[in-house]
């Protein structure tokens, strides 16, 4: 059997999900159609498409992702949301890193094993100064210890500078912010050094990297691995 054009499929949505959101607000669609840069993976396609098949997450037609993994912005409410385009300031346009988000965490449970229950897309945990670490998935236990953090970059670029910095800050120890010399990606290494996770997973659209990291007091001692090893082999 000839394998499903992933890639097309994603794009075709995309496109169609665009030009509803275009005429939700009134807002011209633009000649050239919805661009989406970096293109599309294979595997980042086949995930997306997959994931929402399997019902883990939805758009509305102003392009809002509802899914019970998105972090719940009211109490008792059964589904959290986000945005898959940006349209405050015009023109509209398509949210990257949304994508590669949302079809990283449909890996981890239709590919990786994990469940819904362990999954959570957004953290709402800060730092001492009250700003958000902004971690895009984490995997938590059964108790809710946190397993595994997962950071999305746009492109491969903004990933091997992600990887590089968090390195930089391993091998110096313990620093503030303030102190470092890479601030952008330091929430990251922060984030590690107080909740110890066992793995952290950097993707991005045809890219990955993991560490399993290991701690030494308040150092963290990051060792690559090939790729993230699936469920039965963490917990």
């Amino acid at each position: 059997m000839t394998e499903r054009d992933w890639i097309r499929e994603v794009e075709a949505w995309l496109e169609t999900n665009f030009v509803v959101l275009c005429k939700a607000i009134s807002q011209p669609i633009p000649f050239s159609g919805l661009r989406i840069s970096p293109p599309l993976n294979f595997d980042e396609a086949k995930y997306f498409v997959l994931g929402r098949e399997a019902g883990l997450f939805d758009t509305n037609q102003l392009g809002q992702v509802q899914s019970q993994l998105l972090q719940r912005s009211a109490e008792g409410s059964r589904f959290g949301s986000c945005r898959i385009f940006q349209y405050d300031s015009l023109p509209p346009r398509l949210i990257r890193e949304t994508v590669c988000q949302l079809s990283t965490a449909a890996d981890l449970i239709l590919n990786r094993g994990w469940l819904v229950s362990h999954l959570q897309i957004g953290s709402t945990d800060k730092n001492a100064a009250g700003e958000p670490y902004g971690i895009d998935v984490l995997v938590r236990s059964r108790t809710g210890g946190i397993l595994i953090c997962v950071e999305i970059k746009r492109t491969t670029a903004e990933l091997q500078k992600l990887v590089t910095d968090f390195r930089a800050c391993c091998h110096r120890g313990p620093h503030s912010k303030d102190e470092c010399g890479f601030p952008q990606n330091h929430p990251i290494y922060e984030f590690c050094t107080i909740y110890k996770p066992l793995y952290f997973w950097a993707v991005a659209p045809g890219g990955q990297i993991c560490f399993r990291l290991n701690y030494d007091n308040a150092s963290v001692e990051p060792e690559q691995l090939s790729s993230l090893p699936p469920r039965s082999l963490i917990e």
